[in-house]
């Protein structure tokens, strides 16, 4: 189940930008995803339990962290029936930390290493929880970490300068993670064995970045990346043999976003025609043809995108002005539709597929100096729903579907892990 992680908000010092641009890295407004996904959307057999379809009625309840000072981040479901996620200090640089909050609210929290944060989570092949690690002290490389359901935690260096992004778990039973260099040059697609034995693949540009991770329905992995001009972006793949393999999106000036998994076997994603400036729907066939499909409305854009459980993808769109948000549905053969969210005042972010067979998405007008964040879902007809939140200053971060059928989702600037039941 994908997770994300959206720390836009208010509050959020320019470290934590750096922090948001590894976790989904090139989004480029920081104010909406997405992600990266931060989380794995692959696997394996058997490993994640299955949640119970069930009516969730919109009631929230929120369990606080232990340590007043940190927020949490990424978040997802893990092998254990618990839910597992990411922490970094709200000031400084401290070491971050991986917590896990069992179905009942119990919390605990597992310290990194010295100057250490945690960005992208996944869950691995051997039942572990994989991470990806940056140092808030200047000059340190990054590193991949484990953490097993004990909470005992291993590091392993990657190569001198590195500082890695999104990580997922391939076909092939390894972890793919995503590296960029200094001043966005010389990235890299990294693999990890189980063992910890580390491969680096470098883009065939050197001046090209890397943006989203996934593992693709070929069983090879597929990924955004960019110029550093903002130019000519490109869908990439690369095979677990390491062969990496480029395609230019066809419209110049398109700044690429989310990339995701249909249930047509190809891959979609989010793009910005910026010499119109309007939202684009992206389709990359495995053999590398693509297609795009503008949105209805000019200035309207979206910056993520996700698999519905009705076949089609879905996303949230966002007017220039800000106001009037909507949630968009397009089929894989093309056809968009729109609905918009009951409060024009919204910016609604963070969608994916929930347990009972609808969308659930964040909703937090916090861009328009309002308070009221709210849990909102959208049934595949189009009818949507919010929840308020608790605390109207509350503002929702990542969010996942538990193993208890549940969601569950991440309050930064209140210390909190929420559950909607």
């Amino acid at each position: 189940m994908a997770t994300y992680f959206y720390p836009y908000r208010r509050g959020i010092s320019s470290r934590h930008s750096l922090m948001l641009v590894l976790l989904l890295t090139f989004v480029g407004i920081l104010s909406s995803c997405g992600a990266s996904s931060t989380a794995g959307k692959l696997h394996p057999s058997g490993s994640t339990p299955t949640p119970t379809a069930r009516e969730l009625k919109g009631t929230i309840s929120e369990f606080s962290l232990p340590t007043s000072n940190f927020f949490p981040g990424s978040i997802l479901a893990g092998p254990d029936g618990n839910l597992w996620f990411t922490e970094a200090v709200s000031n400084g640089c401290q070491s971050g930390k991986i917590g896990r909050i069992t179905p009942a609210g119990k919390i605990s929290e597992f310290p990194l290493s010295s100057n250490s944060e945690a960005g992208g989570i996944t869950m691995g092949p051997d039942s572990n929880l994989w991470f990806s690690e940056f140092s808030c002290a200047k000059g340190q490389s990054g590193k991949i970490g484990r953490i097993t359901l004990s909470g005992k935690i291993s590091e392993f260096s990657l190569s001198s300068n590195s500082i890695p992004g999104g990580i997922t778990m391939g076909p092939d039973h390894n972890l793919w993670f995503t590296e960029v260099g200094i001043n966005n040059q010389n990235s890299k697609i990294g693999r990890i064995t189980t063992a910890g034995a580390i491969s680096e693949f470098p883009l065939p540009t050197s001046t090209f970045y890397l943006g989203h991770l996934l593992a693709g329905p070929d069983r090879d992995l597929w990924f955004t990346e960019a110029g550093i001009n903002n130019k000519n972006y490109k869908i990439g793949r690369i095979t677990t043999a390491g062969v990496i393999s480029e395609f230019t999106v066809p419209t110049n000036l398109t700044q690429l976003y989310d990339i995701t998994t249909g249930s047509d076997g190809n891959l979609w994603f989010i793009t910005i025609d910026y010499n119109r400036f309007r939202g684009v729907i992206g389709r990359i066939t495995p053999t590398g043809k693509i297609s795009e499909f503008p949105l209805l409305a000019p200035t309207y854009h979206s910056y993520e995108i996700t698999s519905g459980p009705d076949g089609n993808l879905w996303f949230p769109e966002r007017d220039l002005d800000g106001w009037h948000d909507k949630i968009g549905r397009i089929t894989p053969s093309g056809a968009i539709s729109e609905f918009p969210v009951p409060n024009p005042i919204s910016s609604v972010y963070g969608i994916i597929a929930g347990p009972d067979g609808n969308l659930w998405f964040i909703d937090d007008p916090a861009n328009h100096s309002q308070n009221s964040s709210r849990i909102g879902r959208i049934t595949p007809t189009g009818k949507i729903s919010e929840f308020p939140m608790p605390n109207s200053r509350t503002v929702p971060g990542g969010i996942t579907v538990g193993p208890d059928g549940t969601i569950w989702f991440t309050e930064m600037n209140s210390n909190k892990i929420g559950r909607l039941v």
